[in-house]
């Protein structure tokens, strides 16, 4: 799913991002991704995707007119074997987009494990050739859903 663009800093908005991959919902597990987006340390947004386990979500934003801004956001949730407390753990694997001359440069990409309800932060400094100074911080929050109350694709 794309959206054209983020209302004001303070506007808070939900987008469910299309699921790429095919799970039936009695074997799955999905998870509702909440992520703060700053840009250069203002907010820009509040998005939310749907992911369901093991598959890669998308969640895009471009502005028409605009080819230097805008960013891309991939995550795959896989689910890992129960953390120590019996808390669940998860693997997250992100990988951020910029924008330059309307072509997406991938800025980085990362893996990692994390527990489920628990905050995880992530920094994407601008990389060569987009601009110096466009800098995103994204913190992701992991919760469970309902398979079947996921949107239809």
């Amino acid at each position: 799913m794309k959206f054209s663009s983020f209302p004001g800093a303070a506007t808070l908005f939900l987008v469910l991002a299309s699921i790429s991959g095919v799970a039936t919902a009695q074997t799955s597990t999905a998870y509702r991704i909440d992520m703060t987006i700053s840009r250069n340390g203002s907010l820009i947004g509040k998005p939310a995707i749907v992911a369901e386990a093991g598959a890669q979500a998308e969640l895009t934003d471009q502005k028409p007119g605009k080819p230097d801004d805008g960013f891309r956001i991939l995550v795959k949730v896989s689910p890992l074997s129960d953390a120590p407390g019996g808390k669940e753990s998860i693997k997250l694997d992100l990988t951020f987009f910029g924008r330059f001359n309307g072509k997406w440069i991938q800025r980085d990409q990362h893996s990692i494990t994390a527990l489920v309800g628990k905050n995880v932060s992530f920094a994407f400094p601008s990389k060569p050739p987009e601009s110096v100074g466009k800098d995103y911080d994204l913190v992701i929050t992991t919760s469970h859903v309902n398979p079947s109350a996921t949107p239809a694709r």
